[in-house]
């Protein structure tokens, strides 16, 4: 028997919140990545999942937030671009009701 893993690009903010609250997963893994095309030239990878599906969102900055999930965007002395950790947890327990959800970077898996 094979299993396959499908993975499911969500395009809006409000269908990453409906889902993860109708699936109710038990983490949120996230990472930052170079965005070229982007002002400032950062986006944020979302993904968690349920069953056999992974949920990815993707986000980009437009000026001081990210365009979709209105996360803020900081710039750093040298310019570079970056969101707060504290800031994204705040912001996905705050937009899903859920105070029990984990977020965690895709850094601390090992990516």
């Amino acid at each position: 028997m094979k299993e396959t893993t499908r993975i499911i690009h969500i395009n809006s903010w409000e269908e990453f919140k409906r889902l993860t609250k109708a699936l109710h997963p038990e983490f949120i893994a996230y990472a930052a990545q170079n965005a070229p095309l982007s002002r400032p030239p950062i986006g944020l990878r979302l993904m968690f999942t349920a069953e056999n599906t992974q949920y990815v969102f993707l986000d980009f900055a437009h000026g001081h937030a990210f365009q979709r999930s209105k996360l803020p965007v900081h710039l750093g002395r040298g310019g570079d671009a970056y969101f707060k950790e504290e800031d994204l947890s705040n912001l996905l327990r705050s937009e899903l009701d859920r105070k029990d959800i984990s977020i965690i970077s895709f850094e601390v898996l090992g990516y």
